[in-house]
Order: structure tokens, then C-alpha cells, then sequence
């Protein structure tokens, strides 16, 4: 399930933007196109050749998009170039994409930008717009027909009429990308096929993805106040979670043993063995709220609420980050790109903080839910001209430049001594990168994403201890390979109908029933059956 999943980087989690209001006039002048995004012709597609990069050797190796290799020092003293000539053709080139923080100063004042620039031999028009106005970004672009040369899409909830909308105003580049073809663009070749999976509609590859680690989430714990009270390691079991989460709270002292009812519920469901968002079984779906292991669940993060141990604030995930952050909370529901920057607070702070896997329930398997293989991918305006085709593609390679490469550094840092400096091989950014890396070139393509903490090395080794332990546990939601135009339009309400049904049940406004008897209902009137009707048919017709 992905309501409220705390990594800002799912781009905009729990549908917020994209989920519903694109379906109602977006697509006008559009194609129909089918829920399903012809899907018997997508399974017939052949996806790009993976070639894995052997550029620089991770001190921490990783496996697939599961476990993230690990590093700890940027390797500056052994840069390599990966990409022989300058990309561009000295053309213009336009970019909407999105950023989470503030929008960087304008080009001509930007020398990030102009770095870029000069280094992608392209005058890159790059459309940057914060995340929470993108919707209407993306309405007012294709409502007015002139549509970017390149486009940002994303992942978590897809894009009512996506199939379409691609069809219509967006290039099929199958022809460039397919199978062996992808050689031309080693640093593409370098992305995982799972990641590919996201970018096919239609018969064809419709986009460049940015990939991301699927590993589950880890439960973010500070240890040292969970030994204090007597806790000294990471709990065996779902009780003894919840008897570590009772005796660590100290009202006291502003401290509670987890944030919010989202987080609890989501350790029980983990657990519990709960479905990543829907089960499969013989091309039939069911969703995860009705199951018995979700009810189970949230009936144990209610004994959590009735021990007193979830925080009275907590209500939101944004509650829960700021609590946590605060130290007014021992746990809270964490992320592997999250990890880094909680773990280099940690120790900032004089504290130490370990993730953890939620350990099962009694005669259950613990579960830990996959993320999606992508978070964004890039869509390239329609066009019969291969060689823009052939430029734009050879732009995206520059960009999936890996880790320990020289355009990997120029991309993710900028100039040293203006944007970055060096001591002994920790990169530090500067002020001014602050201001103007707001402009998001990286949201074009990117490199597999390693776990790389500057001076903090041995948060790198326990994020990838975590990782490779729960890697035999991720289970991935089977929905994430089809299209539901159902699921597209009501993504948003019913993830707001499964929150609010977590919160009353968890804060003990409703019983456990309730779910089977309101919330269930209520879900599958609200669109739930017609997106299982849209995802099993899609499954049937691949």
C-alpha cells in the first residue's frame, strides 16, 4: 500500500498530485487508449540489454535494485570520464521536470547551469516547478499544446490515461533502446530491466527511467534510549516490539516509543506478513485491507495506542519525521534514501540510531514490502527526427553516468571550490549549491543509486547489513507492471479512505470490524473493484 510512504523521492507519495484531477481535460484532443495500456502487446516488447557498470569498485557490493553498493569516499583521485564527446549538438532543448525544495536561481545567474550547459554542448531550457504545483504544471503544458522536448512522469501513481496521453503527444523510442541497441548508451545500459518495466505502453518503450533501490523500508530506532530503558537489542518478535515500545516511552521526558498510528500499523503489518498493496494468486487480486493479516495488523497497533506508546501528536507522517528528529519518539517508519542524512544527524547529535526490521507476529513470516524499481522517467516529445531522438538519448546517457565518474560528479555536485570542496575525500557542498542546485537535471536519468554518507561510514555498512538481510523478505506489489485507468483516477481517495480507516481503528475510534464492514464496502464502491477488474484484465491480456 503506498498511502503516506515517508520518502519524498516515491515523487509526491500517496497520489497528491497526480492522482485524479490529470483524467478530467488533460487528455482532450487525446487518443482513448485502453485501461490496460495494451498490455499483450507490452509483454512482446524487448526491453534494453542490462549491462552492469564495473567502473569503480564498491567498498560494499550491491545486488540488483535490492541492496545498494556501498561506498565510503567519493573515489576523486580516480575519476573517469564516461562519456567521450559532449552530448549535445549545441541545439536548444526544453526539460519540465519537478524539484522537493526550493527552485534554483534563474539561468543567467546560475552557474551550475551554465556548467551543465557547457558540459551537455546543449542550451538546456530546464522548466523546473515544486512538487506540490506540478499537476497544474503539467494540465497547462499539454492543455496548450506545446509540449516540453522533455517531460518528467512518476512513480507511485501513474498518470490517468497515460497509455494515451504517450501515444498521442509522446515518441516511441523502442527502435533506439531495444535489446542490444541500448550499447550506444553504456550509462543506459547500466540501469536495471525492472526499472525499463515502468517506461512500456503501448507496444513500445515510451521514456528513459531514473532508477531507485527497492529495498523495504527499515524502522528507524534510536538505540541508545532503547537501551536505557532496558532494551539492549532489536526485538525477536511482534510482542516484544510492542513491550520495547511501552517501556521506552517517558511522557515524562517528551518520549514515545513510535510517532504515529501509520507507523505502528506498518510494523504490524510487515510482521504480520501483510500484501505489498495487492496479492495476486492465479490472476485474481485482493487488496491488502482485506486480508486478515491487515486487520490482525491494526489491531496490534491499537494495543500499541492503548499502552500509551504512540505519540499524541503523531498523525501524519510529516508528524512523525519532525518527531523523530526532535527526539520526542524512539521509532518511526524510515527509508534507505532517507537513511543517510538521519544517520549523519544521529551522530551529530551525540545519538545512535540503528534500523531495524520488524520482527513477525506469532506463527507469521516477516514481510518487508518492495519499492518501486523507478521513481521517475523521462518522456520524449513527439518527433520523426531521429538524430533530436539520438541527441536527447545520448543527453539521458550523460546523466546515468555512475557513480565515480566524472559527469556523475559535475551532475550531483557541480564545480569544486564553488559548489563543492574536498577534505581527504569527504565532499562538502557549499552555500551557493544550495541555491542553485534547485534546478533538476538529475530527474532526466540518473545511475542505480548507491548508499554513499561522506564521513559516516558506518552508517553505510548497517543500511547495507540491513539490506542484505531483508533482501529474501521483499515481496513486490504485482500491480506495479500494469495499468489501471480505475486505479489512476481513484488512487488518491481510496488511499485516503484505507488513512483515515488506520487512524480511527488505531486510535480506538472504531473496532478492528470496522474494516471488513465500512471500510472494505466503501473502497470498492469508491473505485477499488472496477482498478482489481482493470489490473486482472490487464494480467490476463499479457
Amino acid at each position: 500500500m503506498t498511502v503516506l510512504k515517508p520518502s519524498r523521492r516515491g515523487f509526491l507519495s500517496a497520489a497528491v498530485l497526480l492522482g485524479g484531477a490529470v483524467g478530467t481535460g488533460l487528455l482532450s484532443g487525446c487518443s482513448g487508449g485502453s485501461s490496460t495500456g495494451n498490455t499483450a502487446a507490452n509483454s512482446k516488447v524487448a526491453l534494453p540489454a542490462y549491462i552492469p557498470s564495473s567502473l569503480v569498485e564498491a567498498d560494499l557490493p550491491g545486488k540488483g535494485a535490492a541492496i545498494q553498493a556501498g561506498f565510503f569516499k567519493y573515489p576523486l583521485d580516480n575519476l573517469r570520464r564516461t562519456v567521450e564527446a559532449a552530448p549535445g549538438k549545441g541545439s536548444s532543448l526544453s526539460f519540465l521536470t519537478l524539484t522537493f525544495g526550493a527552485v534554483g536561481t534563474a539561468k543567467e545567474q546560475n552557474k551550475y547551469w551554465q556548467f551543465m550547459n557547457k558540459e551537455l554542448n546543449a542550451d538546456m531550457d530546464v522548466q523546473t516547478t515544486l512538487a506540490d504545483s506540478y499537476l497544474q504544471k503539467v494540465q497547462t503544458v499539454v492543455a496548450g499544446g506545446q509540449i516540453p522536448d522533455m517531460v518528467t512522469f512518476g512513480s507511485n501513481y501513474p498518470i490517468p490515461q497515460t497509455p494515451a496521453l504517450l501515444k498521442s503527444k509522446f515518441t516511441d523510442i523502442t527502435s533506439h533502446v531495444s535489446g542490444d541497441a541500448i550499447k550506444d548508451y553504456p550509462n543506459l545500459a547500466n540501469i536495471p530491466t525492472e526499472a525499463w518495466q515502468a517506461t512500456v505502453f503501448n507496444g513500445g518503450i515510451y521514456g528513459v527511467p531514473c532508477p531507485r533501490p527497492t529495498g523495504g523500508a527499515p524502522i528507524l530506532a534510536y538505540t541508545d534510549s532503547f537501551a536505557a530503558a532496558g532494551v539492549a537489542a532489536a526485538p525477536k518478535n511482534l510482542e516484544d516490539l510492542r513491550d520495547a515500545l511501552k517501556a521506552v516511552t517517558d511522557p515524562g521526558k517528551s518520549l514515545w516509543g513510535v510517532s504515529n498510528p501509520f507507523s505502528a500499523a506498518y510494523y504490524g503489518r510487515l510482521g504480520n506478513g501483510s500484501p505489498n498493496n495487492w496479492r495476486e494468486e492465479a490472476g485474481k487480486f485482493t487488496h491488502e485491507i482485506e486480508t486478515e493479516e491487515f486487520e490482525a495488523a491494526l489491531a496490534w497497533a491499537a494495543q500499541v495506542k492503548q499502552d500509551g506508546s504512540i505519540h499524541p501528536d503523531g498523525i501524519t507522517v510529516e508528524d512523525g519525521n519532525r518527531l523523530f528528529a526532535a527526539r520526542n519518539v524512539a521509532t518511526t517508519l524510515g527509508s534507505a534514501t532517507g537513511w543517510p542524512g538521519v544517520y549523519a544527524a544521529a551522530v551529530k547529535a551525540g545519538t545512535k540510531v540503528a534500523p531495524w526490521v520488524a520482527p513477525a507476529a506469532a506463527g507469521k513470516s516477516v514481510v518487508l514490502h518492495a519499492g518501486s524499481p523507478y521513481g521517475f522517467f523521462t518522456a520524449f516529445a513527439k518527433t520523426d527526427d531521429a538524430g533530436r531522438i539520438k541527441e536527447m538519448l545520448r543527453i539521458a546517457n550523460y546523466m546515468a553516468s555512475p557513480f565515480g565518474s566524472q559527469e556523475h560528479l559535475n551532475i550531483t555536485y557541480g564545480v569544486k571550490d564553488l559548489h563543492w570542496t574536498d577534505k581527504n575525500g569527504v565532499i562538502t557542498p557549499t552555500d551557493l549549491a544550495k541555491t542553485e542546485k534547485g534546478i533538476s537535471f538529475s530527474y532526466l536519468s540518473n545511475a542505480p543509486i548507491p548508499q554513499f554518507s561522506p564521513g559516516f561510514e558506518e552508517g553505510t555498512k548497517l543500511i547495507h547489513e540491513f539490506q542484505t538481510k531483508t533482501e529474501p523478505m521483499l515481496i513486490s506489489d504485482p500491480s506495479l507492471v500494469l495499468f489501471s485507468d480505475a486505479w489512476s483516477n481513484k488512487k488518491a481517495q481510496l488511499n485516503t479512505l484505507i488513512t483515515t480507516a488506520i487512524n480511527d481503528v488505531v486510535l480506538g475510534r472504531k473496532p478492528v470490524s470496522a474494516i471488513k464492514s465500512e471500510l472494505v464496502p466503501a473502497w470498492k464502491a469508491a473505485g477499488g473493484d472496477q482498478a482489481r477488474k482493470e489490473f486482472e484484465e490487464a494480467l490476463a491480456a499479457g
